[in-house]
């Protein structure tokens, strides 16, 4: 369908006063380094007057620069007439990467990008354990009774910040590797150590020790992970449960390899399922990857539900754009 008044242009702090109601994804152009943001306008057909019928950004993702972030809304009004298909090609000539966004499988938003070529490169659902039951206790005495007795757990406040910094960052880095590689180590620490190491609740996370290193880590996050996207690509989309009776988190050991991670990140599962259950709390939602080679098989062994499933997906852009659409 053609559309001659169909334009694109920078957003402005004026567009999101007057349509940031409308519009979750709206954010003025160059609110952050390196991210352009777009309105897309008609002229109003029975005023003439400029009308925004949809919003996108686009910029790097720091943590693995080998796909751009990329987010779309149209107006509900103005949807199945081309309007997203030609934003999402507008966005993508500021880029040479591919593409990445998240979904809900089934979604209308995951219609749309399937239309386009995306496809899932990771499944993430979250895995919800129940803190309370008898068996997740006996679960956890199981662990302890195991343990070689050369180790201890510890919450993070008992531990140096910059060790934990150093330790979140190794294990995010192998974490992705096979699936979503990262920058390099000097780049991640700061987007990814310190910012994970800051949102999370240090009194109420752990770590397992062994010989003086960090060799596990759970971490119960906070408030302070958002929906906001930062440059670490596992935001999900799930809304973030409040200080109560479900928490969200994540754990994996520090260095996959090790020949004590599984037994490791099974004592550090433990030390958090034990503590959360100490202070009453119902379910624990756990953010991990099914990729993840120590956590995964764990968990499932503890009676688990999945819930809030999200895929994350390329969206064709630069070579395979192109390659989409060979004739």
């Amino acid at each position: 369908m053609s559309v001659p008044s169909r334009r694109f242009r920078p957003t402005t702090a004026a567009d999101v006063d007057r349509d940031g109601h409308r519009f979750e994804w709206l954010k003025p152009d160059g609110w952050r380094e390196g991210f352009r943001a777009l309105a897309l306008e008609i002229d109003d057909p029975g005023t003439g007057a400029p009308c925004v019928i949809g919003v996108g950004r686009i910029g790097p993702n720091t943590a693995h620069p080998g796909r751009d972030l990329v987010e779309l809304e149209i107006d509900v009004a103005y949807r199945r007439r081309g309007d997203g298909t030609a934003l999402l090609r507008e966005l993508g000539r500021y880029s040479n990467n591919p593409l990445s966004s998240k979904v809900v499988p089934g979604s209308e938003r995951d219609g749309f990008l399937r239309s386009l070529g995306a496809v899932t490169y990771l499944e993430v659902p979250l895995l919800r354990v129940d803190v309370q039951a008898d068996r997740t206790a006996r679960w956890c005495e199981a662990v302890r009774s195991a343990q070689d007795g050369i180790v201890r757990t510890a919450p993070w406040t008992d531990l140096p910040r910059a060790q934990l910094v150093d330790a979140l960052t190794d294990r995010y880095a192998w974490q992705h590797a096979s699936w979503s590689p990262t920058a390099s180590r000097e780049v991640l620490r700061p987007v990814v150590g310190e910012e994970f190491y800051d949102e999370s609740e240090l009194e109420h996370s752990w770590a397992v020790v062994r010989d003086g290193e960090i060799t596990a880590l759970a971490d119960l996050y906070g408030t302070g992970r958002t929906e906001e996207p930062t440059d670490a690509e596992e935001q999900t989309g799930v809304d973030r449960a409040p200080v109560g009776s479900r928490r969200e988190g994540a754990l994996e050991a520090v260095d996959a390899a090790a020949p004590d991670a599984r037994a490791d990140v099974a004592l550090c599962l433990a030390a958090l399922l034990e503590d959360l259950r100490s202070l009453g709390t119902a379910s624990m939602d756990f953010d991990n990857h099914p990729t993840d080679p120590h956590a995964a098989p764990l968990l499932a062994t503890l009676r688990r539900t999945e819930v809030d499933p999200v895929h994350l997906v390329e969206i064709p852009n630069g070579l395979t754009a192109v390659l989409r659409d060979v004739p």
